[in-house]
């Protein structure tokens, strides 16, 4: 039988056992606050700002760096249909790492407001080799759900895994998924709901489609699309409303694309579309036997995205970049070309 003595001394020795990240609070840059400067400033400031202007009226937010930032850009038409009802709040700041984070919610971001739901991705600008460690990563990340937890108690928080980056396999896909695997522990379906969906963003061969992320980082329209349906019941039942429901529409087939000339007549060109899901390919025909693939090519809803890029016989390259929305089986939107550094927007269509 134990004497009251050993049960104590036990009792002791257990409290005294090293947590996973040692005995003592880490310390070092992903975990120590800290701001930015220039324009960086001002977008926090504009947070700031909104919040203060909706206070008790703002049920979700997504805290991030650039990749949350592209809800405004790539991504608005897809937050428009999933969040524009949802009295949602953007808080993504391009290039953030955890630490800026950290600094962001001590300093106003979300002073005053008390969301559903925040749905939370960072760590992407941790994961350079000359930045942080896989460890120090997984302490940024728990750093910035306990600051959500403490700043914002009756929030729920849906962490989500570093989405992957690079074309093909590399070691920093490798570290980033390191990282997830650990940050999973942070579950536990009471404050904190786990989810990683990487795997939506790579091809069989594990390769990351152009389609989905241009630069294998940032995502498309089509790619913003994937993400917000991957969540969306999650986030449903944790607003406790009803599901978006989201149909592609049939881009498939022959259309010709219509646009005005340098001398104001309408030239029309074969666009041919081949649609997979939210991807598509293709192809458009500019002139005698001058055929250019679709790159980029993305579909959410009604609305297409894609680019066109061809060679300038005097050197150099000229950039289309277009959108649309299906109306009655036609297509109408604007195509912005970009040649020289110079950007240039007109009106385009398109029919069967």
């Amino acid at each position: 039988m134990f004497k009251p003595l050993t049960i104590l001394s036990c009792s002791l020795a257990l409290l005294m056992i090293p947590s996973l990240h040692g005995a003592e609070t880490p310390s070092h840059s992903a975990v120590t606050p800290a701001p930015r400067e220039g324009g960086w400033v001002t977008r926090h400031e504009q947070f700031n700002q909104n919040v203060k202007a909706h206070q008790g009226d703002i049920d979700l937010i997504f805290v991030g760096d650039s990749i949350t930032q592209g809800w405004e850009g790539a991504g608005k038409a897809v937050w428009e249909k999933y969040y524009g009802h949802r009295k949602a709040l953007n808080l993504g700041i391009g290039g953030d790492r955890t630490q800026h984070v950290l600094w962001r919610l001590d300093h106003g971001n979300v002073e005053g407001i008390s969301p559903k739901l925040a749905v939370v991705m960072i760590g992407t600008n941790n994961s350079g080799e000359d930045r942080n460690t896989a460890d120090e990563m997984v302490d940024g990340i728990t750093a910035v759900v306990n600051k959500l937890k403490s700043k914002l108690p009756e929030t729920k928080i849906l962490l989500l895994g570093i989405f992957p980056r690079g074309e093909h396999f590399n070691n920093q896909r490798g570290k980033i998924l390191q990282v997830n695997q650990a940050i999973q522990k942070l579950q536990d379906w009471k404050r904190v709901q786990y989810m990683d969906i990487g795997h939506r963003f790579v091809d069989r061969s594990g390769s990351i489609p152009k389609a989905i992320m241009p630069d294998f980082l940032h995502f498309s329209t089509a790619g913003y699309g994937i993400w917000a349906a991957a969540m969306e019941k999650r986030i449903a039942t944790l607003l406790k409303d009803r599901p978006v429901e989201m149909t592609h529409g049939d881009f498939s087939g022959e259309w010709t694309f219509s646009i005005q000339g340098p001398n104001g007549e309408m030239v029309d060109s074969p666009l041919t579309i081949k649609q997979t899901g939210a991807r598509i390919r293709g192809s458009m025909t500019m002139g005698p036997d001058r055929s250019f693939d679709l790159e980029h090519g993305g579909i959410f809803g009604d609305q297409i995205a894609f680019t066109v890029t061809r060679d300038r016989p005097q050197g150099g390259q000229m950039v289309y970049e277009l959108k649309g929305t299906l109306k009655d089986q036609r297509l109408e939107g604007k195509v912005t070309a970009k040649m020289d550094g110079e950007t240039t927007t007109i009106d385009w269509s398109a029919k069967r």
